[in-house]
């Protein structure tokens, strides 16, 4: 008898053993690739937050990748996520032509691809996208400029073309501007997303044109560099009307403060990122969105409002 249970007890131990392998291959993670060209823009670092907090939540793996500003780099990284058998791939794509043949590789190997926050300039070579038609974001930042100004020369600072957020926000402000003759552009520069390049930007524009009546930049980088700018020269706060878009905690606290910035977009990053998260993870378990853009919502913060919003509210 003792012989006989010993022989049960070993055959149900290779029974164990012969479906645990089955068991935890059915029960792996989903994998996520995220393709992104900047990790210190601050847009890229909240959406980063909540993507993880989303990741945990929804219980897939995120595999972050940088590029930096180097369309080629983040097209071998789209293509590694496909040889290393990434469930899907989030993309914030750095240049919205380049990344074409990345996009149709990896759809090509069974890989969807969504984009985040930019996006193709070929969108039916993506799966889809989670973000907003930027043009409208030019178009509520330069009406916002047009009432406070009425008229008169501005200045523009804008990120590098080949993003397709400065590109649909270009044509935005384009649009107002064509309604509003009596507002002309004094001087446009392009350049990083950075501080230092809007300082360096608006300090250009400010001593070829001291008459200029606002600086209207692509992000709140820029906008904080042409606030400071502008303290350097010795001009007071609201005598130059300041735009930005992003709606940084720090840049919401210069609207409320009179410090230099005037208005701004919330582009909630924090939010942005679950959304983005959510969209992939809906699509893994066989729910795509009803659309092809999955809008974000964000925020307009003016001197009016700046006082009353929470850290939740921008977030």
């Amino acid at each position: 008898m003792k012989l006989k249970a010993l022989a049960l007890l070993a055959a149900a131990a290779v029974l164990t053993l012969s479906i645990a392998p089955h068991t935890a291959t059915a029960q792996a993670k989903k994998r996520i690739g995220v393709s992104f060209y900047s990790q210190t823009i601050p847009l890229y670092v909240e959406m980063r937050a909540g993507m993880e907090a989303e990741a945990a939540k929804r219980g897939v793996d995120l595999d972050f990748q940088y590029s930096g500003p180097d369309a080629l780099q983040q097209s071998n990284q789209i293509a590694n996520f496909v040889t290393t058998k990434v469930d899907l791939i989030l993309c914030s794509p750095f240049n919205k032509d380049a990344l074409l043949n990345a996009y149709k590789g990896a759809r090509a190997a069974g890989v969807p691809v969504i984009s985040v926050a930019n996006q193709l300039a070929s969108t039916a070579d993506e799966d889809a996208y989670v973000g907003a038609d930027w043009s409208k974001f030019g178009v509520a930042e330069m009406s916002a400029v047009a009432k406070a100004i009425g008229s008169g020369p501005i200045g523009l600072i804008e990120g590098p073309p080949p993003i397709s957020f400065v590109y649909g926000w270009d044509q935005g402000v384009q649009s107002v501007l064509a309604k509003n003759p009596n507002i002309t552009v004094a001087a446009k520069i392009n350049g990083p997303l950075t501080i230092e390049a809007g300082l360096t930007a608006a300090t250009n524009i400010l001593t070829a044109h001291p008459d200029v009546k606002a600086l209207v930049a692509v992000s709140d980088e820029l906008a904080e560099g042409a606030a400071q700018a502008l303290k350097s020269q010795g001009i007071a706060p609201g005598k130059v009307f300041v735009a930005g878009w992003d709606g940084y905690p720090q840049v919401v606290d210069m609207i409320k403060n009179n410090a230099g910035i005037d208005y701004t977009i919330a582009n909630k990053g924090y939010t942005w990122g679950v959304l983005a998260v959510d969209t992939a993870a809906n699509w893994l378990d066989g729910k795509k969105p009803k659309a092809h853009e999955v809008e974000n919502p964000t925020l307009e913060v003016t001197h009016q409002n700046a006082a009353k919003l929470t850290p939740a509210d921008i977030q």
